[in-house]
């Protein structure tokens, strides 16, 4: 409480010492304190410029301002003590936000903890990758929140897409950390309202398109799905590593990978399994504050409320279930999971996808990974004609069609085994 005051150590013991002896009242002292703290910031600002009587009567000084060209800004009160109550109230305020930044950069470390809590530490790790990449060493990342306005953030935003190619899915990543701490910052008093979700009107030029993938990319086409079921059958007999066969089965469910290696056998009926679980990453926080991978877990939710849903057990998934059932058993294995690695533990989804890696090479097709699994089935569902979008969304696990039907629907045969069918068509 007495910072801010040129006192030594001693005269500040002599202060607590006093006040705990009831030798002097703390208010008299605090408000001795004040006004010795006002006459030393007055003192001080007339080393910077004089106070002066002007012409007009008005009482005239100059205070700091770094928009100005000589660096300083005039003001003016009727009465000197007026005059003096503006000076003392503008270098408490410039201490005040020295002392407690109100910086994005200030802001970030309580934020991304706030965030972590909020969500998840998985949520947060990625906000932690934006804000590492876009944010930090920026001029708008040290500047006053409450001194940013529409035009001064979205010039930034503009600089950032040239500077990084950004394509608008990139761009909105980028600017919902912005969004989400002017939203905080709102929440803490800090500013009154959020310029971030102000900022429109970007034109869609600006950003790069994204290379669009082709289906060959996208999903395994003609008899691709039977050479890896034929390729990780053979692996399997070679090596015993079960992860070959959790790729089989899941030719046959078109799960997430953390749903798949969360599979428990309780989960399993004779004619269905339940998916109620995914396997998430762990997180830790340094002393930095910053967040750093630490292991695996299974919780007992999915990505979204439609992720818990009953699939339907097909000859082929009944016919790998039973080949990891047969597995565990004959390796003495007893675990409430379905999946376990050669000690017996819990497969992990990296196990999956390095051994998807290794199919995809020696069946000499492009490289794709466990969503694209998903993406074959769900296509291979649509094209069936069987199947009612509603059985197909539930299969999916989305919340509605129209996201099935935008992302995960490809055509499984390539375009010189189509030629037929646009006859058929055209014709």
């Amino acid at each position: 409480m007495l910072c801010g005051l040129s006192l030594s150590i001693q005269d500040i013991l002599a202060y607590e010492k006093a006040v705990d002896c009831g030798i002097i009242d703390k208010a008299d002292v605090l408000e001795k304190v004040e006004i010795m703290k006002n006459k030393e910031i007055l003192e001080q600002h007339e080393q910077f410029c004089k106070i002066w009587q002007a012409t007009d009567g008005r009482y005239k000084t100059k205070l700091p301002d770094e928009s100005k060209a000589n660096g300083k800004k005039m003001i003016a009160k009727t009465c000197r003590e007026d005059l003096e109550k503006c000076i003392i109230k503008y270098y408490k305020s410039r201490q005040e936000k020295k002392e407690n930044p109100r910086t994005m950069k200030a802001l970030y470390p309580e934020w991304l903890k706030y965030k972590a809590v909020e969500t998840s530490k998985a949520n947060a790790n990625k906000l932690q990758w934006v804000w590492n990449t876009y944010f930090v060493g920026s001029d708008i990342a040290d500047m006053d929140m409450q001194t940013i306005d529409v035009i001064t953030l979205k010039t930034w935003f503009l600089n950032v897409i040239e500077k990084h190619k950004l394509s608008n899915k990139k761009y909105k990543e980028m600017k919902s950390v912005a969004n989400m701490l002017f939203d905080y910052a709102v929440e803490k008093n800090i500013v009154s309202a959020n310029i971030s979700r102000s900022v429109h009107g970007i034109s869609s030029k600006k950003f790069s398109e994204p290379n669009k993938k082709e289906a060959t990319e996208q999903v395994y086409i003609d008899d691709e799905i039977q050479l890896i079921l034929e390729q990780a059958e053979k692996q399997y007999k070679k090596t015993k590593n079960p992860a070959y066969l959790a790729v089989c089965l899941n030719f046959a469910l078109g799960l997430r990978v953390g749903e798949l290696v969360a599979l428990k056998l309780e989960n399993f009926s004779e004619s269905s399994v339940e998916i109620s679980g995914q396997e998430i990453k762990n997180y830790y926080e340094n002393a930095d504050g910053e967040l750093h991978r630490s292991g695996y877990c299974v919780v007992s939710y999915t990505k979204t409320i439609a992720g818990k849903r009953k699939l339907y057990l097909s000859e082929r998934a009944k016919k790998y279930l039973k080949m990891i059932l047969k597995h565990n058993e004959y390796n003495g294995f007893n675990s409430e999971y379905l999946l376990l690695n050669e000690n017996g533990e819990r497969l992990h989804e990296f196990s999956v996808n390095n051994v998807l890696r290794r199919l995809n090479r020696q069946i000499d097709t492009m490289q794709k990974g466990n969503h694209s699994i998903r993406k074959t089935l769900i296509s291979k569902m649509i094209e069936s004609g069987q199947l009612t979008n509603e059985e197909i969304r539930m299969f999916a696990g989305h919340e509605d069609f129209s996201t099935t039907a935008k992302f995960y629907n490809y055509s499984t045969v390539s375009w010189d085994k189509r030629t037929d069918a646009f006859e058929r068509a055209l014709g």
